[in-house]
């Protein structure tokens, strides 16, 4: 049975969806990195309850899909339904689309006065009863070492200072509740440990420090000191996390 799998690309200016990686393959890494994260954590690739819709035949978005990682895999596992991805706003993509049966849509970084139009944009698309599942993840509860700590605060600064929210998680049910479409909001946390010692928490340690690396000719201008000091701090904060087990 055939697959209909549709992705599109889009080169946009107006910049309301940041990611501070400027090397495009270091970026699809990161992507991919991030993806594994989420079926690791949430042990499969959709947890929306659509898996029936799926099977019978319905038309599902991804938002921000970039090279369609997670709907090229999906694709192969429902046949019956149509798949579609766009890697930057609705608005900007030439599809007209509608009576989108479910949106997946993983929260990166987007700035505070597009998220709402982003959101608006979603309710659009999506047909009465369907599904938009929105997937980040977040760290709770955290003791780290000096280095990693200092790294931490100066990527919430350099957010803050693009008018970017630092906690979307946490502020979500309330930016839902604003487009006055949402008839219910539906949450679930699931904690994972994250520590040296199980696969899971290495996995993620390198996830960390390779973010870092990547977003290195960002942060180290910001912190006003050079490359080599920013690459010496990320070597540092990976000891710490190496040696007081503190992940």
């Amino acid at each position: 049975m055939s697959h209909h799998l549709q992705i599109k690309e889009h080169e946009s200016t107006s910049k309301e969806f940041i990611f501070p990686v400027e090397d495009e393959e270091e970026l699809n890494t990161t992507i991919l990195y991030m993806h594994n994260i989420y079926k690791l954590i949430f042990n499969g690739k959709v947890g929306a309850p659509v898996q029936e819709n799926l099977q019978n035949g319905a038309k599902v978005l991804e938002l921000c899909c970039e090279d369609g990682i997670w709907i090229t895999e999906v694709a192969v596992e429902y046949p019956n339904t149509e798949f579609y991805g766009v890697d930057s706003n609705i608005q900007n993509s030439d599809n007209n689309f509608n009576n989108v049966t479910f949106i997946e849509y993983k929260l990166y970084i987007w700035k505070k006065n597009t998220f709402l139009e982003v959101l608006s944009e979603i309710f659009r698309v999506l047909k009465p009863g369907g599904w938009l599942e929105v997937v980040c993840t977040f760290n709770t509860e955290l003791v780290y070492g000096p280095t990693y700590t200092r790294l931490r605060n100066t990527w919430d600064s350099w957010l803050k200072l693009q008018n970017i929210d630092t906690d979307l998680v946490g502020n979500l049910e309330n930016y839902l509740k604003q487009t006055g479409k949402a008839e219910s909001v539906l949450s679930r946390i699931i904690d994972s440990q994250i520590k040296r010692g199980c696969a899971f928490g290495e996995f993620m340690i390198e996830v960390f420090l390779f973010f870092y690396k990547s977003a290195r000719n960002y942060l180290a201008p910001f912190m006003t000191i050079s490359l080599e000091e920013f690459d010496d701090l990320v070597n540092k904060a990976k000891s710490e996390l190496s040696e007081d087990n503190r992940l």
